[in-house]
Parts: C-alpha cells; structure tokens; sequence
C-alpha cells in the first residue's frame, strides 16, 4: 500500500466515508500484539488464515460468492 492510499484510507475513516469494517488500515487494529510480531516474522501466514475462514463462509475465495461448503472436507485444514 502507498502512502497516499493510507493518506486516502485515513481520511476516509474521518470523514466516515468508509465503514472502519471494511477499511483496510483497520484491518489489524483489534489483534494482539504478540499475534502482530509472529504475523511481522513470518510464523503465522495471514493470506493462509484469510483463505481458511473464507472456506469456513463457504465463499469462493477468488470472487467472494457463496459456493457452499464440500462435504467432507476439513475446513480448518490449510490447502
């Protein structure tokens, strides 16, 4: 991200332009810190995670619509 679209993302937030829910310079703000650091040094995988509970909504993960979940699979395990 650039700094003018995180220029644009804080104005947006306080001119309420954009919901903080689906503003991205909130995305982390409610994570604990030491969460922040694994994600920082490489031990946890945020874009796996992302994946792992658009599988959970049964969304596609490409496009977002609902395509249901499949049977049998795990939906905590990561592909």
């Amino acid at each position: 991200m650039t700094q003018e679209e995180i220029n644009y993302y804080r104005s947006a937030a306080s001119l309420g332009i954009i919901e903080d829910e689906i503003n991205p310079i909130f995305l982390y703000s409610q994570i604990n810190s030491s969460l922040l650091i694994d994600i920082i040094n490489g031990k946890i995988d945020p874009v796996q995670f992302a994946r792992m509970e658009m599988r959970n909504r049964g969304l596609d993960e490409k496009t977002g619509k609902w395509i249901g979940w499949r049977k049998g699979e795990d939906s905590y395990q990561f592909a």
